[in-house]
């Protein structure tokens, strides 16, 4: 199963949020390679961002390394371009937004895992929350491997 995460993903760990456990379970299991994981240039130029503004250079570091060892990076080509332009055109969402969405679809990815509310609302793609997808793929998988 391959899944392409939102940038929300990783600021949830980050900031200690309150879904932080489930989205620490899912960069585990891509970790641990049971699932595919992928990533939008994009969310890991956002993700840098924070660590840049609160001079967290060593965290920066190490997230730029695990992202590239751990994930399929996806970069903004002219494919990504076209459908993220499409995207925005028919969804009204922010470009940021429309390009990660783009990669979703381009790298055939089963899900986009995020928490925006908004996006979760108007993407024509399967998307789900860090929660759900725990609860309904990676624990039932769990029991149904017991």
């Amino acid at each position: 199963m391959k899944v392409n995460l939102d940038t929300n993903v990783f600021l949830s760990i980050k900031n200690k949020e309150d879904d932080h456990e489930y989205c620490e379970k899912i960069i585990n299991s891509i970790e641990d390679k049971l699932i595919d994981g992928v990533l939008s240039t994009i969310v890991i130029i956002e993700v840098l961002v924070g660590f840049y503004q609160n001079i967290e250079n060593d965290e920066a570091d190490r997230f730029s390394s695990s992202a590239v060892l751990n994930f399929g990076v996806i970069p903004v080509n002219l494919e990504i371009a076209q459908k993220a332009a499409q995207l925005r055109a028919k969804h009204n969402i922010k470009l940021p937004d429309a390009i990660i969405s783009a990669s979703t679809i381009i790298s055939k990815s089963e899900f986009f895992i995020t928490n925006d509310k908004t996006l979760l609302m108007k993407l024509d793609t399967k998307k789900i929350t860090p929660k759900e997808f725990v609860k309904n793929y990676l624990e039932n998988d769990k029991n149904n491997k017991s």
